[in-house]
């Protein structure tokens, strides 16, 4: 799809909302589903939609970015015309907004042979229908096309996540925040696909008023007649924003058909391949309801959980409603529950360690955690 040109970038990311999780790498390089990274889902997404010009925002703590994703190779993204270019941080710049970022390439934008413009967020985890969208933006002679899903809220998960609102004749009018006062609302589903000479007019727009800082508020702050559209999609949506929904959204994946519609139908997810050898469990192991990766040991009880690749768990050790990232070591009857590991932790033995599902305990990486003597 020559005619889209697609920019990614996680453009709400906050450190400080991720515990120590995010201390060393940038928020879509987060391991998830015991064996891919936040980011392969948008990237697979843009490959099976045979999108290869695609640009990276990547931020700062790049080097699990550069290791992981490379040249796009696992992706089908290296290639002599277009593919992944990878953009690093502006360092003359403090704290970019999400214009400014945008804006700090409009060069390469301008001299891109597409047409169109598809900005999505990778924190915002979705198949969308990136063709089926195309085809919207054209036969409507849209200028703009903001991806939402039509969305009640009966236990406020989505509360002060972004909002469209619409007018009387059901057309995106402004973004806005959900606290709970709509019954119904349409949630922002993370992606926009624009007119190339659109976004950059916006973007030009935005950096003269030197007071907007957001692509959607510059959007809806144009004084041009913008033909602005939604694209409603009911495509199964998961939004990471912090410690809390990260973990939700790994224990989400130990419902059966959730995990299958999210990593096999509409396109598989790709991720970088590693040579592991297959998992070893052993006669006292027992393991329920849990996703394991390959290249683990299991000698101990598992339950409700998702293991990393090459993760050991020793006799005795019981894991619960925990996600274990890749290399940690539980130590002999250590216990976990409601626990998110980073990679390499080592937990002693006898160790004993409880959160909750609302604010489960977070390990650094490589942390060393002894039972106290």
């Amino acid at each position: 799809m020559d005619s889209v040109l697609a920019l990614v970038y996680s453009s709400e990311f906050n450190p400080g909302n991720y515990d120590e999780l995010c201390k060393v790498r940038p928020d879509y390089m987060l391991p998830f589903g015991g064996r891919y990274r936040i980011i392969d889902f948008t990237l697979s997404n843009l490959t099976n939609y045979d999108i290869t010009n695609v640009i990276l925002f990547a931020g700062r703590k790049m080097r699990s970015t550069l290791d992981h994703i490379g040249n796009g190779r696992s992706w089908e993204l290296s290639r002599r015309r277009g593919g992944l270019t990878i953009i690093p941080p502006n360092y003359d710049i403090a704290n970019p907004s999400e214009v400014e970022t945008y804006y700090d390439t409009i060069i390469a934008i301008e001299d891109s042979n597409a047409e169109y413009v598809f900005i999505t967020n990778p924190m915002y985890i979705s198949k969308v229908d990136i063709s089926d969208a195309k085809e919207a933006i054209k036969s409507n002679d849209s200028d703009v096309l903001i991806f939402t899903q039509r969305m009640r809220d009966d236990d406020g998960f989505y509360l002060n996540r972004k909002i469209i609102n619409s007018d009387g004749d059901n057309k995106p009018v402004s973004l806005g925040t959900n606290l709970g006062l709509s019954d119904e609302f349409d949630l922002f589903a993370g992606s926009i696909l624009m007119k190339r000479d659109v976004f950059i007019k916006v973007l030009r727009y935005a950096v003269e008023r030197n007071t907007i800082s957001s692509l959607l508020t510059a959007i809806f702050s144009l004084p041009d007649d913008l033909n602005i559209d939604f694209y409603r999609t009911e495509k199964h949506l998961e939004i990471i924003m912090d410690t809390y929904s990260f973990f939700e959204a790994n224990m989400k994946l130990l419902d059966e058909e959730l995990y299958d519609s999210l990593f096999y139908q509409d396109g598989l997810v790709y991720t970088k391949s590693k040579d592991e050898p297959s998992t070893s469990y052993t006669k006292d192991s027992r393991v329920k309801n849990s996703l394991v990766a390959n290249g683990a040991i299991i000698e101990g009880e598992v339950e409700n959980s998702i293991i990393f690749r090459g993760v050991t768990i020793k006799k005795g050790a019981v894991i619960k409603n925990s996600v274990i990232f890749q290399d940690s070591v539980i130590g002999n009857d250590a216990i976990l529950n409601f626990v998110i590991t980073d990679k390499g932790t080592k937990i002693g033995n006898n160790v004993k360690l409880f959160g909750n599902r609302v604010h489960p305990f977070v390990s650094s990486k490589n942390e060393v955690l002894e039972e106290w003597s």
